[in-house]
């Protein structure tokens, strides 16, 4: 029996003892806040105004309180929501002593608001307060722009993820909005009687101030108000069709291809969804950086249907999403039932390979899960791949939380890992995390996974603070350690790798950022130290904010300079223009320049560009640089209701710039 095993025994009771004394404690709903469901007959009028009769009998949420202090918020905050046979209705009455410096700058529905004063409401349809818990997010900011967020992510298209509306309105003593989202947004349990909510406002820097109703610091941020009992109809549950059709003139793919995708919500709160002859020629890929890399480098999915629902699915040592190349057909079942999410995957190939991928996780308390995984491609000539993990929550006193994770994998050969960390609920606190890892000849079908055959061990300390006054707004540091060494064959317990660094990073209240940091990396024969120096500025506008940064050392043996340059710009009301330039001299000289705009004709149709520029080092040859001169026109619609439309003049993942026509039509039904 390998030496871990019994380690790992005793680790696996000691896991069930903490579980079960989580959900063997009190009732989880017995000290939870109550909101009355108040049911109207008539719905308010999404205008931002607030006159409407319905609010007058809404019922009413206030004391939002400080995240980071065990205080009430100086800047109150007032809820009032009801409902109807249709839709859940909140208005959001916003004080502020000061409302000069109300800041609302993003227009584009679904835009981060992140620099923004915004209110959410986060609502769970299973009503269960726990960590892990299956929750819907709508955002609004002082415009009335609107920005969601759905348990697993969707696809962009408006009326495929669910519509729900929105308005706002500054006023003299602050801001208030009016929202609207109806219950079929929801992947609903087939007898709802209570929705599980909490409310939250952010107050964006330089100001800085986070409240909620009704987390309060020292509570388990799984805390949730619980709003009932509903009286609501039995929703029919349409199956939507999405079907495309592109046309492309140009380049070895011209001609006509039309695709399907189906969507529908199970009366059980799960959602299956088909596809079948998808097109992703449209979507924009990202641009990775040329900066150098010892092994390749994971990169995010964005084709919608890997992105929708992928928070399901397994991880990425696992499922790689981009492995699967050409998509003939797929479909896909994920959601939450009770305490059970579940994810079913498989897709079939132009190359008759086929993908399956699968995840289930059960909630073992409010605090605890566990997991198990599966995935595998055909005809690649690997293993499946399977795991089976844990992760759990300890509280401790008012500020400090324990956080557990551990797992087993096995894919042709085994690997264990356990991390322990422990972290605060307010700043100046120091934070530290520990773990432990082990891998063998790792071969999944499906999965990322750069290297393998090693034991890791690592750890990391960090600290942050913050400041209600001076020009200091936060500041944070770190120190980590992070050691590899073989774990069989001729090279058993030889070092692979150890990187070794620390860091400081400080803000400041006018909007300027600098940091400083140091990394020492071994890897036999190298040895590297590189220096690093940022700045950024106008930190706190999302148009006007840049930054620059300059690395300098020895890596791989050479000497290593690199230099980043980034700048947004705001030439009008519709106009934003992104600028990007790195410079990589390590061995010879590459660069790399992004330019990227957009131009808002209205708030749903918009005219795109990019424009990248330089050479990139070739993967494990970077003594061979590929030029890169690539450039790119785009319309895009995306219509609350009607047909999307994507009309693309080039193609954005090309290495060169290409004539090629593309357009694109969507619609739901």
């Amino acid at each position: 029996m390998p030496e871990y095993k019994p380690f790992m025994l005793t680790l696996a009771v000691m896991f069930f003892h903490w579980a079960g004394i989580g959900w063997g404690g009190t009732n989880p709903t017995a000290d939870r806040p109550h909101i009355s469901a108040v049911k109207v007959n008539t719905a308010p009028k999404i205008d931002g105004l607030l006159d409407d009769e319905a609010w007058g009998k809404a019922a009413k949420v206030t004391d939002f309180w400080r995240l980071d202090k065990d205080e009430l918020a100086e800047e109150q905050t007032e809820v009032l929501i009801c409902y109807d046979d249709v839709a859940i209705y909140l208005a959001f009455i916003c004080h502020d002593s000061q409302p000069h410096l109300i800041r609302a700058q993003q227009k584009k529905r679904g835009g981060g608001l992140w620099g923004d004063d915004f209110v959410s409401v986060n609502i769970d349809p299973l009503n269960q307060p726990r960590i892990f818990s299956e929750e819907y997010t709508f955002m609004v900011n002082p415009l009335g722009t609107q920005s969601e967020w759905v348990p697993g992510g969707a696809a962009a298209k408006i009326e495929w993820r669910g519509d729900w509306q929105a308005a706002a309105k500054i006023t003299e003593k602050g801001w208030q909005a009016e929202i609207a989202i109806p219950f079929r947004i929801f992947r609903l349990p087939r007898k709802p009687k209570a929705f599980g909510m909490h409310f939250s406002r952010t107050i964006p820097a330089p100001r800085l101030i986070d409240s909620t109703f009704p987390y309060r610091r020292g509570q388990a941020i799984a805390n949730t108000a619980e709003w009932g009992p509903l009286e609501l109809p039995r929703f029919q549950l349409p199956l939507l069709f999405m079907p495309s059709i592109t046309f492309a003139l140009g380049g070895e793919d011209e001609g006509m291809r039309s695709g399907l995708d189906i969507k529908q919500y199970l009366p059980n709160g799960l959602q299956w969804q088909g596809t079948l002859n998808p097109d992703f020629r449209n979507v924009e890929d990202v641009v990775e950086t040329i900066d150098f890399t010892y092994v390749p480098r994971a990169l995010p999915d964005r084709r919608p249907f890997f992105a929708e629902g992928q928070d399901y699915f397994p991880s990425r040592r696992l499922f790689y999403s981009r492995f699967v190349k050409d998509v003939v057909a797929g479909t896909k079942l994920f959601g939450k039932i009770e305490r059970t999410r579940v994810g079913l995957l498989s897709v079939y190939e132009s190359n008759s390979c086929l993908t399956f991928a699968s995840c289930l996780n059960y909630d073992l308390s409010k605090f605890w899960s566990a997991r198990a995984e599966y995935a595998h491609r055909t005809k690649v000539g690997m293993s499946p791949a399977y795991r089976l993990a844990f992760s759990g929550y300890i509280p401790q006193g008012k500020d400090w939380r324990w956080i557990l994770r551990g797992d087993l994998t096995y894919a042709g050969a085994d690997g264990w890992s356990l991390n322990l960390r422990r972290s605060s609920q307010s700043f100046g606190r120091i934070s530290f995390g520990i773990g432990y890892s082990e891998i063998g000849d790792y071969k999944p079908s499906a999965g990322f996974v750069p290297e393998v055959n090693y034991r890791e061990f690592f750890w990391n300390i960090g600290y942050d603070n913050r400041y209600e006054r001076g020009p200091i707004l936060m500041w944070d540091c770190f120190i980590y350690s992070d050691e590899r060494h073989f774990r069989g064959g001729r090279e058993k317990g030889q070092l692979l790798d150890e990187s070794k660094g620390l860091g400081i990073w400080v803000t400041g209240r006018a909007g300027w950022t600098i940091g400083g940091y140091y990394n020492r990396y071994r890897r036999p024969p190298f040895h590297d130290r590189t220096f690093s120096l940022s700045l950024s500025w106008n930190t706190f506008d999302r148009y006007r904010s840049g930054s620059a940064s300059y690395s300098w050392g020895r890596r791989a043996g050479a000497n290593y300079r690199f230099l980043t340059l980034s700048q947004s710009l705001r030439l009008s009301e519709k106009w934003t223009l992104n600028i990007r330039y790195e410079q990589l001299m390590h061995e010879q000289r590459t660069y790399q320049l992004v330019v990227s705009g957009v131009y808002d004709l209205t708030p749903e149709r918009s005219l795109v560009f990019r424009w990248v520029k330089g050479s990139q080092p070739e993967f494990g040859a970077p003594q061979n640089l590929l030029p890169v001169d690539n450039f790119y026109l785009g319309f895009r619609q995306f219509s609350r209701k009607g047909m999307d439309i994507y009309l693309l003049l080039g193609d954005p993942n090309s290495r060169h710039t290409r004539f090629k026509l593309l357009a694109k039509f969507v619609q739901v039904f």
